[in-house]
């Protein structure tokens, strides 16, 4: 018969001679699951509770899987009723640096840790194509970053800022754009949520796969009107004055003068302040993203890896200046692990 979950479990408990605190602190989820299964949870009712598909979880149970991602990590702790600071994601205590009676975070502490986390995970870059530009000033962005800190709590003014994270599929761009998100409040598109349902059915409609992202019929028919979506949502936000992060491979976009042309004449005409933002990684890392989340869309990309690697180009960069964040062999993301736990400490 499965027991409900007693927060004093994580605590005090032991499986096979581990105790669950432990087991936490190493964020051991195989540990947890097996746990939870020999006190009468199905796997079933443990992808239930966690979001997490039953096959993935009898596959982290028997040791086949890992899990390394971030946000499953929450989904867990929420799922499971695990206080977040036992898998090293909650708040700090109010005994620890930056903290003051009451339990609120002192101001000055908390930037000068966030933007040491951005200097370490921004890299300016500056194409050899890009001529007669300056590079992207890191020292403005963390400004804005810091000022969109301090706006959302004491003054609610807001300057107008766009954010475009682009990169291959797998790169990371997505967990960077909601570390992003996670400290400045900025609104966050992400084309693949916004646009599926639009685009399988007009695959569908004619007569193709809808998880196809590689045919002729995509890039022709489909894909420009998804851009076109991505676009106007994007400038809905712009125009009314809300900071926005978009997340979107941008691949022809980013290379395209005429393109990048029309977009910054468009932030400019809403006095709004553009970065663009590259996030690369090398190809065994793009992989074991895409084979990690799962997405029906990888598919063809997973099955025909070769194929699709000849017909990219992994050192494209956008064609103005631009931040980049190298992911390669995942460092970027464990980065922005630690960046997420600082920002969790600021919002609360």
């Amino acid at each position: 018969m499965r027991q409900p979950i007693d927060p004093a479990w994580w605590n005090a408990d032991y499986i096979d001679g581990l105790a669950m605190r432990d087991a936490l602190a190493q964020r051991n989820i195989k540990a947890v699951f097996n746990f939870l299964h020999r006190r009468g949870w199905s796997w079933g009712a443990i992808a239930q509770a966690t979001d997490i598909g039953e096959q993935r979880v009898r596959e982290i149970a028997s040791g086949k899987r890992r899990v390394e991602n971030y946000d499953v990590y929450v989904r867990v702790a929420v799922g499971l009723n695990i206080p977040r600071d036992y898998l090293s994601m909650g708040l700090r205590t109010g005994d620890q640096t930056g903290a003051v009676a009451g339990g609120l975070v002192a101001a000055t502490a908390v930037p000068a840790a966030l933007t040491t986390t951005l200097r370490n995970a921004l890299e300016v870059s500056r194409p050899a194509e890009v001529k007669d530009n300056n590079p992207p000033d890191v020292h403005r962005f963390e400004e804005l970053v810091m000022r969109a800190w301090t706006d959302r709590r004491y003054t609610g003014h807001r300057d107008t800022n766009l954010v475009l994270v682009a990169g291959f599929a797998g790169s990371g761009k997505t967990e960077f754009a909601k570390f992003l998100n996670s400290v400045t409040g900025w609104a966050l598109l992400d084309k693949d949520v916004l646009t599926r349902p639009l685009v399988e059915t007009m695959l569908t409609t004619l007569n193709g796969d809808p998880n196809d992202r590689h045919s002729e019929i995509y890039r022709t028919q489909v894909r420009p009107v998804e851009y076109r979506c991505l676009a106007n949502a994007t400038f809905a936000n712009i125009d009314n004055r809300t900071s926005t992060i978009v997340t979107a491979p941008f691949l022809a976009e980013v290379v395209d003068p005429q393109w990048l042309r029309r977009l910054m004449h468009r932030c400019a005409a809403a006095n709004a302040h553009l970065e663009i933002v590259w996030v690369g990684a090398d190809t065994d890392t793009m992989y074991t993203y895409l084979q990690r989340r799962d997405a029906a869309r990888d598919t063809w990309k997973l099955n025909h890896w070769d194929d699709y690697l000849t017909q990219i180009d992994i050192s494209m960069r956008p064609q103005i200046p631009h931040f980049y964040v190298d992911n390669s062999l995942n460092g970027a993301v464990q980065l922005i692990d630690e960046a997420r736990r600082v920002s969790e400490w600021i919002v609360q």
